[in-house]
């Protein structure tokens, strides 16, 4: 009979270096988009927009629809007043329009409008100076490959917090 010790050791070596290299590899993502969150064009002005007024755009066009302040509450993860409010402030901005939802005249649905749709449009594409100056010497298969990993993360995330939130929603139906 062989002793296993040896490679056993060896495997939780690989798995600790595993551990430590993927960890690593996690927090310089997170770096990363804490950076990109606060990164600004040669103008002084963002380069990217992640705020909340924009969240809330792509949240409805995301949805497809129209949606109430409930609906925009849960694709923002935040209160339904909350993204009222953010509503309210983009209506005055002309970017989207408020109206009343067919089944309940007192609840109100959220749609972009051209102007939100334009202004969505044009910031998603960073200046290109900037872009240029920022991914210079990165070729665009390295940005595929790259692009490929963050996607599979982000995919697998979701998917993760679907199935956490079906087997809370569950567990509490159970309780009943």
């Amino acid at each position: 009979m062989q002793c296993s010790a040896p490679r056993d050791a060896r495997h939780r070596l690989l798995f600790r270096d595993f551990q430590v290299e993927a960890t690593a590899f996690l927090h310089e993502i997170v770096a990363t988009a804490d950076a990109l969150r606060d990164a600004r064009s040669f103008d002084g002005e963002p380069a990217l927009h992640f705020g909340a007024p924009w969240r809330l755009l792509r949240a409805i066009e995301r949805c497809g629809g129209a949606p109430n302040f409930s609906d925009l509450g849960r694709l923002l993860d935040i209160s339904r007043q909350a993204a009222r409010e953010l509503a309210l402030k983009a209506a005055e901005q002309r970017l989207v329009e408020l109206f009343p939802a067919h089944d309940d005249r007192r609840a109100l649905q959220v749609m972009l409008t051209p102007h939100g749709r334009n202004e969505l449009e044009a910031q998603r594409m960073p200046q290109l100076a900037w872009l240029l100056t920022l991914l210079n010497g990165l070729e665009p298969p390295r940005m595929r490959a790259t692009n490929h990993v963050l996607r599979v993360l982000r995919l697998r995330l979701e998917r993760d917090e679907r199935d956490r939130r079906r087997a809370v929603s569950a567990a509490s139906a159970r309780r009943w």
